[in-house]
C-alpha cells in the first residue's frame, strides 16, 4: 500500500506543478514555445522515473521491512537524519555524478537524452535515459537508506514525503521563470550558495558544462564550475495589457478537454482523441455538467496568448458552453447574449475591437452565421459606437478548400467531383468559384435539398456513387456505418495497377471540423486527406509567434483557415463585419493575403509517430500505457453508470427536440453529426 500512495502523490504532484506553470508561466509566453517533439518525447517519459521507483521499493520492503514500518514515533527524527543525509550524501553524490555523465561517453549513451531539452518545463526534471534512472536510484537512495543502516529505523511517509519534495524543488529548477531576490543572488548572501534558482539549472541546459550541482550551488562554486546566467525572453514580451483580437471558441466535448495544456500540455497538439466505448450522449452530458460548475465562477475562459506579425497580440478565449448548448434551440438566445458579453468585457478591459468566431458559435441554426452577433453588437448601447468588428473567417476556409482542389494532381482534367456537404456556405462558395473557372468540370452533390442551379451541378440520395468520381470532396461529417455501407463494393480490392477494380474514387479531401477519419481497411486504392488546414512555420515565417494552435486538435504550427482569416483581417484593419453568406470575390483576395504573410496550406494529416531516442521510448510508452489505461478504466466504469442512470433521458429529450431542425429529415444520430461539426 505505502508505495501505491507514494507514487499516486507523486503522479498529482507532478501533473499539478505541470498545469500551474503552463497558467502562470507559460500561457502568456509566446517567446518561449516548446517544440513538438520535446513534448511528444517528454510525453512518453516523465512518469517513467516515478513508476520505477515504485517497483524498486517492493523488494526493499522484503529485504528491509524496518525502514518502512518502524513506529510512528520515529517520524520527526527520521525527517531530520533523512534532510541531512540529503545535504551531506545526496549534493555532493549528485554532483560527482553530474560531472560523471557529462563525459562523452557517457553523454552520448545516456545524459544526452535529458539534454536534448533546451526549453524547459518542470517535468523536463524527471525526463531521463532508462539506464540513468538507475544511477539516480543509487545517488537519491542514500537519503533515506544511511539513516536506516546507522539507526535502524525509517518509515515510509518521510520517504514519500521525501521524494514528493525532491520532484518539486527538482521541478522548480526547470521552470521558465526569473527570481532574482538579492536573498539568493547577492555573493554576500549565504542562500546563494546553499539553494538554487531556476536561472541556475536553466544556465546548465544553455551552457552544458556548467552549474553541474542538484539544488546547492556550493559545490559549483568550490570546483570552479559556476556560471551566471539570466534569462531574457519575458524582457521582449509586449505590454501584458495588450490585446487587438480574440478569437471565440468554446468546448468540444471530451476529447477537447483532454487536450486543453492545462491539463497536460505533452497532449495539446494532435488529433482529439476518441473514445469508442463512450456514448456522445454521456460525454456531453458530463460536458455539460462541468461547464455548469464552472460557470459558477466564470462565463469565459481565457486561453493562450500569441504575437501576431511582430506587433499585435492575439488570444484564444472560450466562452464556457458544451456541444449540448448548441443542440439544443431553447439555448441560442444564452450562447449568443455570452458571446456578445465577452465582446462588451474585452474591449472593456483591453481595447479591444476585432472578435473572431470560432466553429459553432457561428453557426447558422445559431446566429445565421455570424450575422445576429454583428446585429446585436451594433444595437448594444455600450459597443454600437465602438468600432467592433466580428468576422467568421469562413472566406478564406472556402478558399483555402479551393486552392487545395487546384492542387490535387491531374484535377485541370478532372471531369466530375462528388461533393458532401456542398450547400453549407463554404461549400456553396466553392462550388461557384469551381463554376466559373472551371466551366467544364461536373459536380455531383450528395443531398435531398437542390440549392444550386446550374446545368453542371447534378444531386443524387446515393453515398456510393462516390465510387464513380476519382475526388470526393466532404464538408459534412457523416455516420461512419453510411461511408462503410458505400465503400462496401471496393473494399477488398487489389492494389497493384493491373488489377484496379472499376471504381474511379481514389481521393476523400475531407475538411470537416474536427476530422474524423474514415475507416479504409481493405481499400488501399482509396486515400482520406484532411485539408483546409494551414501551416505557418517559423523557419519560413514570423507571422504568427506563440500559442495559437493548441487545443484545435491540429499539429504544432498548424491553424484552421478561419481562425487564419479573422487575423489576416486584424493585420490588414478591415473595418468591415465578416458574416452570413461568403462573398466569392474575396476569396482570391484572401488567399493573396494569407501567402504574403507567410501561410502554406497543409493538405495531408499524417499519423504521429513516436520515434524511441536512445533505446529509451519501449519503456517508455509502457509505463505511460499502464497509467493511461488504468485512468481510461475507471472513466469507462463511471460513464456506464452515467449512462444508465440519466443518460438515454438526457439525449432522447435532446436529441428529440433537435430532429425538427434538419430540412431533410435524417435520423437523431446524423443531426448530432451535423451539430458536432458545426453545420459548415
Amino acid at each position: 500500500m505505502p508505495i501505491y500512495i507514494i507514487g499516486i502523490a507523486r503522479i498529482i504532484s507532478t501533473r499539478l506543478t505541470l498545469s500551474l506553470h503552463y497558467l502562470f508561466v507559460d500561457k502568456d509566453n509566446y517567446l518561449n514555445k516548446i517544440p513538438a517533439k520535446q513534448l511528444e518525447r517528454e510525453g512518453d517519459d516523465y512518469l517513467v522515473g516515478t513508476m520505477l521507483h515504485m517497483y524498486a521499493q517492493i523488494p526493499l520492503q522484503f529485504l528491509f521491512p524496518a525502514m518502512f514500518f518502524s513506529p510512528t514515533s520515529v517520524i520527526s527524527n527520521s525527517a531530520i537524519r533523512c534532510l541531512w543525509s540529503h545535504i551531506l550524501l545526496v549534493e555532493p553524490l549528485y554532483y560527482a555524478s553530474h560531472r560523471w555523465l557529462h563525459i562523452p561517453e557517457n553523454m552520448k549513451k545516456m545524459h544526452g537524452f535529458h539534454h536534448l531539452s533546451i526549453s524547459t518545463l518542470p517535468t523536463t526534471s524527471l525526463v531521463q535515459n532508462f539506464d540513468e534512472h538507475f544511477v539516480y536510484i543509487a545517488v537519491f537512495g542514500p537519503a533515506f537508506f544511511a539513516p536506516f543502516l546507522l539507526y535502524g529505523e525509517m518509515h515510509w511517509s518521510i520517504i514519500g514525503a521525501y521524494l514528493v519534495l525532491f520532484d518539486l524543488v527538482n521541478a522548480y529548477g526547470h521552470m521558465n521563470i526569473k527570481y532574482r531576490h538579492p536573498i539568493f543572488t547577492s555573493k554576500w548572501s549565504p542562500f546563494q550558495y546553499l539553494f538554487y534558482t531556476p536561472e541556475f539549472h536553466l544556465g546548465h541546459h544553455a551552457y552544458f558544462r556548467a552549474n553541474y550541482a542538484l539544488f546547492m550551488p556550493l559545490w559549483d562554486h568550490m570546483f570552479g564550475t559556476w556560471r551566471s546566467y539570466k534569462k531574457t525572453d519575458t524582457d521582449r514580451l509586449l505590454p501584458a495589457k495588450q490585446q487587438d483580437f480574440v478569437f471565440i471558441g468554446h468546448n468540444a466535448g471530451l476529447a477537447h478537454f483532454m487536450t486543453c495544456p492545462e491539463w497536460n500540455v505533452y497532449s495539446a497538439y494532435g488529433p482529439f482523441r476518441t473514445f469508442k466505448y463512450l456514448p456522445y450522449q454521456v460525454e456531453f452530458m458530463f460536458c455539460a455538467m462541468v461547464a455548469c460548475v464552472i460557470r459558477l465562477f466564470m462565463s469565459a475562459y481565457t486561453c493562450s496568448r500569441y504575437m501576431i506579425n511582430e506587433k499585435l497580440i492575439g488570444r484564444v478565449i472560450c466562452i464556457c458552453r458544451t456541444p449540448i448548448d448548441y443542440i439544443d434551440p431553447k439555448r441560442y438566445a444564452t450562447v449568443n447574449k455570452d458571446i456578445v458579453k465577452l465582446i462588451a468585457s474585452q474591449y472593456k478591459a483591453h481595447g479591444t475591437k476585432c472578435f473572431g468566431l470560432g466553429n459553432l458559435n457561428k453557426m447558422k441554426q445559431l446566429n445565421d452565421g455570424g450575422q445576429l452577433i454583428s446585429d446585436m453588437v451594433k444595437a448594444d448601447p455600450y459597443l454600437k459606437d465602438k468600432g467592433v468588428r466580428v468576422w467568421t473567417g469562413d472566406t478564406m476556409t472556402a478558399a483555402s478548400v479551393y486552392h487545395q482542389l487546384l492542387d490535387m494532381p491531374g484535377f485541370d482534367n478532372l471531369e466530375s467531383i462528388f461533393f458532401i456537404g456542398a450547400n453549407g456556405k463554404i461549400g456553396n462558395a466553392v462550388c461557384k468559384q469551381l463554376l466559373e473557372t472551371k466551366p467544364n468540370l461536373k459536380i455531383r452533390i450528395y443531398s435531398l435539398s437542390h440549392t444550386l442551379d446550374h446545368p453542371n451541378v447534378s444531386y443524387t440520395s446515393d453515398l456510393a456513387e462516390l465510387l464513380n468520381h476519382k475526388i470526393v470532396l466532404v464538408g459534412k461529417q457523416l455516420a461512419p456505418r453510411k461511408f462503410n455501407k458505400a465503400l462496401a463494393p471496393s473494399r477488398g480490392a487489389s492494389s497493384k495497377k493491373g488489377e484496379l477494380t472499376p471504381y474511379k474514387c481514389r481521393w476523400i479531401l475531407d475538411y470537416t471540423v474536427p476530422y474524423v477519419p474514415i475507416d479504409l481497411t481493405g481499400i488501399p486504392n482509396i486515400e482520406h486527406r484532411q485539408i483546409a488546414v494551414l501551416e505557418t512555420s517559423p523557419e519560413s515565417s514570423n507571422f504568427l509567434k506563440g500559442h495559437f494552435d493548441i487545443g484545435f486538435g491540429l499539429e504544432q504550427h498548424q491553424i484552421y483557415p478561419c481562425h487564419a482569416g479573422c487575423i489576416i483581417n486584424t493585420v490588414y484593419g478591415r473595418e468591415t463585419d465578416e458574416v452570413g453568406e461568403i462573398c466569392v470575390k474575396d476569396m482570391m483576395t484572401m488567399w493573396q493575403r494569407g501567402l504574403e504573410l507567410g501561410s502554406e496550406y497543409f493538405g495531408v494529416k499524417e499519423e504521429r509517430v513516436n520515434v524511441a531516442v536512445y533505446e529509451h521510448g519501449c519503456y517508455g510508452h509502457f509505463f505511460r500505457r499502464m497509467y493511461l489505461s488504468l485512468c481510461l478504466f475507471l472513466l469507462n466504469r463511471l460513464s456506464v453508470v452515467c449512462y444508465y442512470y440519466s443518460g438515454a433521458g438526457f439525449a432522447g429529450y435532446y436529441f428529440g427536440k433537435t430532429a425538427s431542425l434538419d430540412s431533410e429529415n435524417m435520423l437523431v444520430d446524423e443531426v448530432l453529426e451535423d451539430l458536432v461539426q458545426g453545420i459548415e
